[in-house]
């Protein structure tokens, strides 16, 4: 009897994981923590991933401290979150493949994005193989920035071989990846708009001309852009559209200005899309959607080595909550990742 008993305890552990949590709105530091959560189970559709490294977005920030209180229902509860797990992206080891699934198999080394992440375990479906010559960290990275790099550029920005680009949020995690997107799908001259301190890194990355802001205001350059990439959110829509060629487009990313109390960052995204309804020029916002493909996509740059991850920082699990707020401080210079 008391040999089952063991047994069935050790079953019932087998069964439980950690992950970061948090049961109410609020700052990283003061609401999320590590607790026992259940192990996801496999679906045929599924393979099961032993995680080993993660990574942490602005999304993931905004996930946290839900800013602008109409926000708060579309991202998952009004008073208090519906979801108490966080997290999207996620690179580790394939245990068990469920059966409806193909080309996988145990052992597998896989990258991937998979609502909540921040754990032990994902049952994930969104995933592609890592490449071999690039890490759990450096793959962790990928998933949410680099496809809102890929899409913003290709999908939104319409970006075609021999045009123009201008990054404005050059450093920080989707800015590192549009640079080297730009270069990627042919853009002749990509500029990339960041900080003093950042500036090395953006021609490290590709860039052809790199404007340091605290010196120059590149919406008074008198270049002209087909596409801008703006994550920045510095410049009103009628210093922007200066620097656009006639048919331009501005992709808005993000937003580091002023955050409106009712609908957070989102108050400058309106804005600039309704002031830019009467122009020829375009303005648009997206959200970035996974898909197979395009992950295949971002899989075969990172192999070619055409793009790579720069990592900033990287925090052991249980310093989650600082990775967290640190990116809310909005100071990152390229992507932070966690390791398990």
């Amino acid at each position: 009897m008391a040999a089952m008993a063991v047994s069935a305890i050790a079953g019932e552990q087998a069964e439980i994981m950690r992950a970061a949590v948090r049961a109410r709105w609020g700052k990283p530091e003061k609401v999320v923590e590590i607790d026992d959560v259940s192990k996801p189970k496999l679906e045929d559709d599924t393979v099961l991933v032993r995680v080993k490294a993660v990574s942490v977005n602005r999304a993931d920030y905004y996930m946290t401290v839900a800013p602008g209180i109409l926000l708060r229902p579309m991202i998952g509860g009004f008073l208090k979150p519906k979801m108490r797990q966080l997290g999207t992206d996620f690179a580790g080891v394939v245990e068990a493949v469920g059966k409806s699934v193909s080309g996988y198999q145990p052992g597998d080394e896989v990258f991937g994005a998979k609502t909540p992440a921040f754990c032990e375990f994902v049952a994930a479906r969104m995933f592609v193989h890592k490449p071999a010559n690039v890490s759990f960290e450096e793959a962790a990275a990928v998933p949410v920035s680099a496809l809102t790099a890929l899409q913003a550029l290709r999908d939104h920005g319409k970006l075609e071989a021999g045009q123009r680009v201008l990054v404005n949020g050059a450093s920080g995690a989707v800015g590192t990846y549009a640079v080297q997107v730009a270069k990627a799908l042919g853009a002749s001259t990509v500029t990339a708009v960041c900080s003093p301190r950042n500036v090395e890194q953006a021609r490290r990355l590709g860039a052809d001309r790199v404007v340091d802001y605290t010196k120059e205001d590149f919406t008074r350059s008198g270049d002209r852009y087909d596409v801008i990439v703006d994550i920045g959110g510095t410049h009103p829509w009628r210093h922007l559209r200066r620097v656009l060629t006639p048919n331009g487009t501005l992709v808005m990313v993000g937003s580091q200005r002023r955050n409106n109390p009712l609908i957070g960052p989102l108050g400058y995204i309106f804005r600039t899309a309704l002031a830019s309804r009467l122009s020829k020029q375009k303005a648009t916002f997206f959200i970035a959607k996974f898909n197979k493909p395009d992950m295949e996509t971002l899989r075969e740059l990172l192999e070619s080595g055409k793009i790579k991850s720069v990592i900033e920082r990287v925090y052991p699990f249980p310093e989650i909550a600082d990775a967290l707020q640190y990116m809310g401080e909005g100071h990152a210079r390229a992507n932070l990742v966690v390791t398990f």
